[in-house]
């Protein structure tokens, strides 16, 4: 999976740089993101056993994009997000250790609205995959388990950017709404139906132009 993410870097990179001399004047954001999602495994989903998996996961990462303009005001961009968390978990007496991943990769129109301040608003839906990995250590010899997913996403909102200077952003604060529509899956005999994760992503840092 780090072999993926480093290939979707390179292709932002490049499609930033691609272009660079455009009088369109593309976009590329760099920053820091967090997210704060539903594990996709509940007490629900076992007949006596509850587990502390129903608590929502909180995660650091990062969120690249590469945004180009036709207009003024209308663009598309391409965005890419990675996010990790790992904590002690329980399934009934049971303790774990749960190692958590998620990447998103999303593209859709963005809009802004340019004035003659410094701020810059704009609101965007990017549709695209997420990839969400799952991983359960047990102490005390239980069977450790892996989950992995691969679903259908979008992310729904936007922001606000603050001109530094002719190059230069800062990106004060981007919002979305990051619905994973994962797919009914079962293993260690247990079926997990389709559900949706409702994930809320925060991210901040700075843009190039």
């Amino acid at each position: 999976m780090k072999d993926f993410a480093r290939v979707i870097i390179m292709l932002i990179v490049s499609f930033a740089s691609a272009f660079a001399q455009s009088e369109k004047k593309p976009e590329f954001f760099a920053g820091y993101s967090f997210e704060s999602v539903n594990t996709g495994i509940n007490s629900s989903n076992f007949t006596a056993t509850t587990t502390s998996l129903d608590n929502r996961f909180k995660t650091n990462g990062l969120n690249l994009s590469a945004a180009n303009y036709f207009t003024t005001r209308l663009g598309v961009v391409a965005d890419f997000s990675a996010n990790f968390n790992t904590r002690s978990d329980t399934f009934g007496n049971t303790a774990s250790q749960s190692k958590f991943s998620l990447y998103n990769i999303t593209g859709g129109p963005q809009l802004r609205f340019p004035s003659s301040s410094k701020f810059t608003p704009f609101a965007h839906v990017l549709a695209g995959v997420a990839r969400r990995n799952l991983t359960e250590t047990f102490t005390g010899g239980a069977i450790n388990f892996t989950d992995h997913n691969t679903s259908f996403t979008m992310n729904l909102g936007g922001g606000v950017d603050y001109k530094l200077n002719g190059r230069f952003a800062w990106r004060i604060a981007q919002f979305d709404y990051n619905p994973i529509f994962l797919r009914d899956h079962t293993f260690n005999s247990v079926t997990f139906p389709s559900r949706t994760l409702n994930g809320f992503r925060f991210s901040t840092g700075i843009v190039i132009k």
